[in-house]
C-alpha cells in the first residue's frame, strides 16, 4: 500500500478525488444557505438535492463508455474544470440562474469518477484492492471535510466568496492530473486477440448478478438515508449544527477507514468473505446509533463503528464490477458508481416519504434490516480471486474500435 503513495499518477488521482468530493459534500450546505436567501421550500430544496444527485450519477456510465473509447484524461481533467467553472459562475450570478448552474455542476463529478477509479486501479497494481481503497479513502475524507469547511467559509466569507474559493481549490488538482494522467485507456481486444487470448472477465451467473445489484442498492440506501436524515433527527431534538455535524463526520470518517481496512484484507482474503463479514456485523452499531442517547459519548463511537462496517465494502464492490468487464473498466466503474448513487438517492426519497407517515425515528429504524438483506445478497456472490488490471494500451498506438 505504501508503494502507491510514491506514484505520481496515483497521487494526482486521489488529490482530484479529494477536492471533487469536497465540492460534492459542500453542495447541501450551500443549498441550505441559498434556501434562506431565496426562500426555498423544503420540497424545492429536496428536489434540488435529488437533481444534483441524479445528474452526477446516471451520466457516469456514459462518461465511462466514452473514456474507454477515447481516453480518460480528457474527461477526468475536464470534469474537474467543469465543476470549478460552474461553482465559480454560480457565485457570480444571482438567484435562480446561479442555482441552476450549481445543479449541473454535478456533471463534472460524473465525468471524473469512472476515469479516476479505473486509473487508480491501474496505478496501484498489483495491490489493486488496497490501492482502490486508498482512492476511496481520499474521497470519503473530502466528503467528511466539505460540509464543515463550507459552513465555516459561508459564515466568515459569505456565499459568493465561498463558491469562488471552492472553485479555486480545484485548479491545482486539475493541473496535476493534466500532467501525470497519460492519454491511454483500456482498449477492447480485437477479434484476433479474442480468438487467441483467454478471456480474463469474471463470468457470473444471472442469479449472482441480480444478488450483486440488490447488494449495491440495499447498502447504498442506508448510507444515503443516514447522511441526509440523521442530522435532521438530531436537529429536531434541539442539537446545534456543529453537534450533529460532528456525528456525521464520525460516520463518514469511519467509512473511509473501513474502506482502507477492507481493501487490505481483500488483497489477502476472498473478497466475498470480507464483504459478507462487514455487512453482517454492520447492523449492530447502526442499530445502536439510532437508539443510543444522543447526549451520550457513545454517539460518536457508534457513528464511527456503523460507518466503518457499512462503508468497508465500497472499493471491493467497484473492483468486482471491474472484474466483469476488464476491457471496459471505465464503463464498469461508471455503471457501478452511478447505480449506487442513484439507488441511494431513490432510497433517501423513500425514507423521507416513509418518515412523513410513521415518523423519522421509525423510518430510520428500518435501515438495519436493509443492511442484513445486503449481507445475505453478498453470500450469493461467486468466489473471486484477485484479478490484475487489464492491459493498458496507449491510445496513440492502438485506437479503440
Amino acid at each position: 500500500m505504501i508503494r502507491v503513495l510514491h506514484n505520481s499518477l496515483f497521487i494526482s488521482i486521489v488529490s482530484g478525488h479529494f477536492f471533487v468530493d469536497i465540492l460534492n459534500s459542500a453542495f447541501p450546505i450551500i443549498m441550505a444557505a441559498l434556501a434562506l436567501q431565496m426562500g426555498l421550500s423544503n420540497a424545492q430544496l429536496g428536489l434540488a438535492a435529488t437533481i444534483y444527485a441524479i445528474v452526477g450519477s446516471l451520466t457516469q456510465p456514459l462518461f465511462g463508455y466514452a473514456a474507454d473509447r477515447w481516453g480518460s484524461r480528457l474527461f477526468a481533467v475536464g470534469g474537474i474544470f467543469w465543476m470549478a467553472t460552474f461553482f465559480a459562475v454560480a457565485g457570480l450570478l444571482p438567484g435562480w440562474s446561479g442555482l441552476i448552474l450549481l445543479l449541473f455542476a454535478g456533471l463534472g463529478s460524473a465525468a471524473f469518477h469512472p476515469q479516476a477509479a479505473m486509473n487508480a486501479r491501474y496505478a496501484a497494481e498489483p495491490a489493486v484492492a488496497s490501492g482502490t481503497s486508498v482512492f476511496f479513502l481520499f474521497g470519503q475524507a473530502g466528503l467528511a471535510i466539505g460540509p464543515g469547511l463550507a459552513g465555516v467559509m459561508i459564515a466568515q466569507l459569505g456565499l459568493k466568496s465561498t463558491l469562488l474559493t471552492l472553485a479555486a481549490l480545484m485548479i491545482p488538482a486539475a493541473l496535476l492530473l493534466s500532467i501525470f494522467m497519460p492519454t491511454q485507456h483500456y482498449a477492447p481486444p480485437s477479434k484476433q486477440q479474442q480468438a487467441t487470448t483467454p478471456s480474463r472477465a469474471a463470468h457470473w451467473p444471472i442469479l449472482a448478478i441480480v444478488a450483486f445489484l440488490l447488494l449495491l442498492a440495499l447498502r447504498s440506501w442506508p448510507i444515503s438515508a443516514i447522511t441526509t436524515f440523521f442530522p435532521k433527527l438530531l436537529g429536531d431534538l434541539g442539537f446545534a449544527p456543529q453537534e450533529f455535524g460532528l456525528s456525521l463526520t464520525a460516520f463518514m470518517m469511519g467509512a473511509a477507514v473501513g474502506g482502507v481496512a477492507a481493501g487490505w484484507l481483500a488483497d489477502h482474503w476472498r473478497r466475498r468473505v470480507v464483504v459478507f463479514l462487514s455487512l453482517a456485523l454492520a447492523p449492530v452499531p447502526l442499530w445502536a446509533l439510532l437508539t443510543v442517547d444522543p447526549r451520550s459519548p457513545l454517539l460518536l463511537l457508534t457513528a464511527a463503528g456503523a460507518g466503518f462496517l457499512i462503508g468497508a465494502p465500497h472499493s471491493i464492490l467497484v473492483l468486482l464490477a471491474q472484474s466483469m468487464m476488464p476491457h471496459r473498466m471505465a464503463l464498469a466503474s461508471g455503471l457501478v458508481l452511478g447505480f449506487m448513487f442513484t439507488a441511494g438517492a431513490l432510497g433517501t426519497y423513500a425514507t423521507g416519504f416513509l418518515a412523513d407517515q410513521i415518523g423519522l425515528q421509525g423510518a430510520l429504524g428500518m435501515l438495519p434490516a436493509l443492511v442484513i438483506g445486503a449481507a445475505l445478497c453478498s453470500a450469493m456472490l461467486p468466489t473471486t480471486k484477485t484479478l490484475t488490471a487489464a492491459t493498458v494500451i496507449s491510445s496513440e498506438a492502438v485506437p479503440a474500435d
